[in-house]
């Protein structure tokens, strides 16, 4: 997705992510590569279909607490130049996750203008 297409500044991050997808009942482990205030990408060689609901769980570094949420397939990327994979708006989030994210976006927006 381009830039000048992005409502949210991206925070270039990796960890591992748990997934469940609501419609299969099919667990997964992908890799988050990057996170924004409003969704994340999450790399795969077997993207789902845009819409897809899915369910997730990741740690970021230096955090007790997980963040777990929900998400639907907003794009997916097949350019075989670029990682392959989907890019998941966030639809629900629990409130430690709002909080460490949050928290990361401060930190982010604080470095930026330094």
């Amino acid at each position: 997705m381009s830039d000048e297409r992005r409502k949210f500044a991206r925070i270039f991050l990796e960890s591992n992510v748990k997934i469940l997808f609501a419609q299969e009942d099919q667990r997964d482990q992908v890799l988050l590569e990057n996170l924004s205030e409003g969704g994340l990408f999450l790399v795969t060689n077997s993207p789902k279909p845009i819409g897809t609901k899915l369910n997730f769980e990741f740690r970021v570094k230096n955090q007790e607490e997980s963040i777990q949420g929900t998400g639907i397939v907003k794009w997916v990327e097949k350019d075989p130049s670029k990682r392959k994979g989907m890019g998941i708006q966030f639809m629900e989030l629990n409130d430690a996750g709002k909080q460490i994210i949050s928290k990361l976006f401060r930190k982010y927006k604080k470095l930026k203008k330094e």
